[in-house]
Parts: C-alpha cells; sequence; structure tokens
C-alpha cells in the first residue's frame, strides 16, 4: 500500500493513491512521449525541485508505472520510460486535457510553455472518428516549434526535416485557440495567427477538430 493513502475500496481512491500525488501525472505526460533522461525531465517540468523529482520517480518505479535503464552505446545514457500501466494513463492524461480546454484560454503571468504539450492537446482534442488522408502539422510559438503527423493511426511527433502541409504560428494562446476551428478565422484577421499551407490541406486541419 502507498504510504500516503485515502484507505478507501473505491477504485478511483485506489488510483489517486498512486497516481495522485503532485506532478505525477505530469511525469506521465513527459514519458508518454518517448524514453526521458532524468535531465529532460527536469527541464520539460521547470520549477519541479530535484529532490521531489527524485522521489516521484523513485516512487512510480516502484510501484510499476516506470522503469529505468541504460540505453545502448553510443547513446550510454539512463533514462526512464513508462511500463504498460504506465502507459495506460494515456487516456487520463488526455481526458484532463480535454476537460482543461477552457482553463487555457488565458495565460497567467509566469506560465510556461513547452511545444510538446502543444501536441499532447492535438492528440487529446481530436476527433476519433476524423481519418483520412494524413497530413503533417507544423506548430510555431516564441518557446519554439512541434512538427506532428496526423494519420489514420493517430498522432505522431516527427523530425523537423519532414515536410509540411500546414503551419500555425502565434503564441501559446493563440495556437491553443486554433484548436477550435470556429475561431480560426478571428485569429487570422487580428493578426494573431499565421496560417501558411495549401487550402485544402488547412481545411483538412479544421476538419481534425470539427
Amino acid at each position: 500500500m502507498p504510504t500516503r493513502s485515502y484507505r478507501q475500496y473505491c477504485a478511483v481512491a485506489k488510483s489517486l493513491d498512486l497516481v495522485g500525488d503532485r506532478w505525477t501525472l505530469l511525469i506521465v505526460r513527459e514519458l508518454l512521449d518517448g524514453p526521458q533522461r532524468y535531465g529532460d525531465l527536469s527541464a520539460a517540468l521547470s520549477p519541479i525541485a530535484t529532490d521531489m523529482l527524485a522521489s516521484r520517480l523513485r516512487d512510480m518505479e516502484a510501484h510499476g508505472l516506470l522503469r529505468k535503464h541504460r540505453m545502448p552505446k553510443p547513446a550510454s545514457a539512463t533514462v526512464y520510460e513508462p511500463t504498460d500501466e504506465g502507459r495506460s494513463l494515456e487516456g487520463v492524461v488526455d481526458a484532463l486535457a480535454r476537460w482543461g480546454r477552457r482553463l487555457v484560454q488565458t495565460r497567467e503571468p509566469g506560465d510556461v510553455l513547452q511545444p510538446q504539450w502543444l501536441a499532447r492537446a492535438v492528440r487529446a482534442y481530436i476527433r476519433d472518428d476524423r481519418t483520412g488522408p494524413p497530413v503533417v502539422l507544423s506548430l510555431v510559438t516564441p518557446e519554439g516549434a512541434v512538427t506532428l503527423a496526423v494519420d489514420d493511426r493517430g498522432v505522431h511527433s516527427v523530425g523537423e526535416d519532414r515536410p509540411v502541409d500546414v503551419t500555425l504560428r502565434g503564441s501559446g494562446e493563440t495556437l491553443f485557440a486554433a484548436m477550435d476551428p470556429g475561431r480560426i478565422a478571428d485569429l487570422v484577421a487580428s493578426g494573431l495567427l499565421q496560417v501558411d499551407g495549401k487550402r485544402d490541406a488547412v481545411r483538412r486541419v479544421a476538419d481534425l477538430f470539427a
């Protein structure tokens, strides 16, 4: 049993015993994108304290949510990655992203943004029934960029060398807002959002969120 437990015979309470601690689900969010070194996690989760991160990683490893291993040469780096049990939390993370969509309509001073969090939002917001021709989407913010391929297998992060069909440029707040197709025209007209791409590809991206 976890050290801190609600001691309730309820699936919700039992789940929160394991993943309800501060930072735990955010660590899962980062690991869902692939193996991460300790330094990568520390940077992505800033301002998390190093002792807090180390403690959470130990707890998550002990409870079977992640595993730590050393990558083969030439990398030879120690990385953390989710187990199948940890990866099964992706639906929970995406549900929180959808539930909190209204909470990112404005950005508080000091709120940090990592481009990969926009990618997570895309994964969470795209409708499951929206399949069709593949499209490569680039999201560009002052904090950095992320490139995603969207096809009938889902949403995948790809390298920046991949040819891009549609590019959206703007602040983090603007790009979150642009995931509501009904707001794109106003965002473009106001100059907050720049959209580059052929009309058919832009329409395809809009349809993904419709």
